[in-house]
C-alpha cells in the first residue's frame, strides 16, 4: 500500500530527528514535524493515524491534527483568503489552508466567495491536493425538511445557468430558479428563501422580498424577473418556445399574467419587448 495524500495513513514511528519523526509505511517515508504531533510524545515503532498534505515547500507531511474534510469526507468549511490569480484557499482544521482553484469558481469575481464565507467540500488529489465544492445531487436529502412557505437560511452552495443552489446547516438543498432572484448572491454567502415548491427532484423556492408572493404565482414569477432585470425581450406575441426556455409556464398562462401585470399598471410594451414601469 502506497502514501495516500488526502487521506489519514495509518503509519508506523521509524525513528526521531531534531525536529520531528520519520514515519513509514510499506518502505515510503514521510516527515511529522514536532509542530504537527498533536502534543503526542512518540516511540519508534508506535502506529499512529496521520492525515497526509503537501506543505508550503510542496514535499509530502504529516499532521495528527484531524482534518475537517478528506477525500472522504465532505464538510461545511470557511474560506480564509481570495488571491486573484489563483481562486480562494479553504480552512481544513490544519496549519496549511488548501486552495479551491478559480476553474471551479464563477467566471465573474464579484461572485467568488469572500473571508469568512463558507461551503461544503471536500479534498480531490490531481498531482497536488485542491478542495472541490460538492455538487447538490451528490448530498443526501435529511428525512426532515422544510415545508412550504417556511422561510430557510442557507449558504449558496453552487452558481449555476438556471439559478442557484442553497444549502442548509442541515444540508438541505433548495433550488432557487434565476426569475426567483432580485440579484445574483455570491457563491458561498449565507441567505434567505421561502419554500415555494417541492416536486421529485427536491425543494424549489424564491429570495424575491415581497410580501405578497403567491406560491406558483406566474404573474409574481414574471414581476420578479422584470424586478431584476427591467425589461425582458418577450411579449405576448412571443413564441411559446421562447416563454418556455426563460420561465418555464405556457404561452397561455404567460399572457394571461402578463394581462393582470397590464391591468394592474405595473408594465408597458414596445414592439419588441415588456418594460417594468418606474413608478
Amino acid at each position: 500500500m502506497s502514501l495516500e495524500p488526502g487521506r489519514i495513513n495509518r503509519l508506523q514511528v521509524r525513528r526521531q530527528t531534531d525536529i520531528g519523526y520519520m514515519l513509514f509505511q510499506s518502505g515510503d517515508e514521510v516527515f511529522l514535524h514536532f509542530n504537527e504531533s498533536d502534543h503526542k510524545a512518540l516511540k519508534v515503532n508506535d502506529t499512529v493515524e496521520a492525515f497526509l498534505y503537501f506543505d508550503f515547500k510542496g514535499r509530502l507531511s504529516a499532521t495528527l491534527h484531524t482534518p475537517l474534510a478528506t477525500i472522504d469526507q465532505a464538510a461545511m468549511l470557511s474560506v480564509r483568503e481570495t488571491v486573484s490569480g489563483l481562486g480562494v484557499f479553504v480552512d481544513i482544521g490544519i496549519s496549511k489552508d488548501i486552495l479551491l482553484s478559480k476553474d471551479d469558481l464563477p467566471s465573474d469575481k464579484a461572485l467568488w466567495p469572500r473571508p469568512d464565507d463558507r461551503l461544503y467540500c471536500k479534498i480531490k488529489a490531481k498531482g497536488r491536493l485542491l478542495m472541490a465544492i460538492v455538487p447538490p445531487s451528490e448530498i443526501p436529502m435529511p428525512l426532515e425538511r422544510p415545508e412550504l412557505g417556511d422561510e430557510i437560511e442557507g449558504i449558496v452552495q453552487m452558481i449555476g445557468k438556471e439559478g442557484i443552489n442553497l444549502l442548509t446547516d442541515d444540508l438541505v438543498n433548495v433550488f432557487v430558479h434565476h426569475t426567483m432572484l432580485e440579484s445574483m448572491p455570491r457563491l458561498g454567502s449565507r441567505v434567505r428563501a421561502t419554500i415555494t415548491f417541492e416536486s421529485p427532484k427536491g425543494l424549489s423556492g424564491s429570495m424575491i422580498k415581497n410580501k405578497e408572493l403567491k406560491i406558483e404565482d406566474d404573474r409574481d414569477i414574471i414581476l420578479g424577473y422584470l424586478r431584476r432585470k427591467g425589461s425582458m425581450p418577450l411579449t405576448a406575441t412571443s413564441s411559446p418556445e421562447e416563454i418556455k426556455r426563460v420561465f418555464n409556464m405556457s404561452k397561455k398562462a404567460f399572457k394571461r399574467a402578463l394581462g393582470a401585470l397590464y391591468k394592474d399598471r405595473m408594465i408597458s410594451f414596445t414592439d419588441e419587448e415588456t418594460v417594468l414601469n418606474k413608478d
